[in-house]
């Protein structure tokens, strides 16, 4: 089932790239994190802060009900808010089902060769 926009969820970091994350959730969906949505203060490098495994509370800023995924931001969640979300699903990196990477990793396979060509194109 798919959240609301609004809505704050718990998430771990599956795949990491220059400028964005992609998260998965416990309910079988994904989440794109954007380097702009991760905090208001400059961030050098998002692959720097951003590391596969990191679990991270959320707030769901857009939803794609077609591609079950959603769009979302670490910066506008304050820490009440962080703090209570957790308390009270008490989200844990292994509780994300492996099958949902599963069927995600050949999608982000290509999505990572075709980046991979666009920048020696641009070279």
């Amino acid at each position: 089932m798919l959240p609301e926009v609004g809505d704050i969820v718990v998430g771990v970091v599956a795949k990491v790239y220059r400028n964005y994350a992609i998260m998965v959730f416990e309910d079988d969906y994904t989440g794109l994190l954007h380097i702009s949505e991760l905090s208001n203060r400059f961030i050098r490098s998002f692959t720097g802060y951003c590391k596969v495994g990191n679990v991270y509370t959320v707030k769901v800023i857009a939803v794609d009900k077609e591609r079950m995924n959603v769009k979302v931001s670490l910066k506008q969640v304050n820490n009440s808010e962080r703090k209570q979300t957790v308390k009270e699903e008490g989200v844990h990196p292994a509780k994300i089902d492996a099958t949902l990477l599963k069927k995600k990793l050949p999608l982000w396979i290509e999505e990572a060769i075709a980046e991979q060509e666009r920048e020696q194109s641009n070279d």
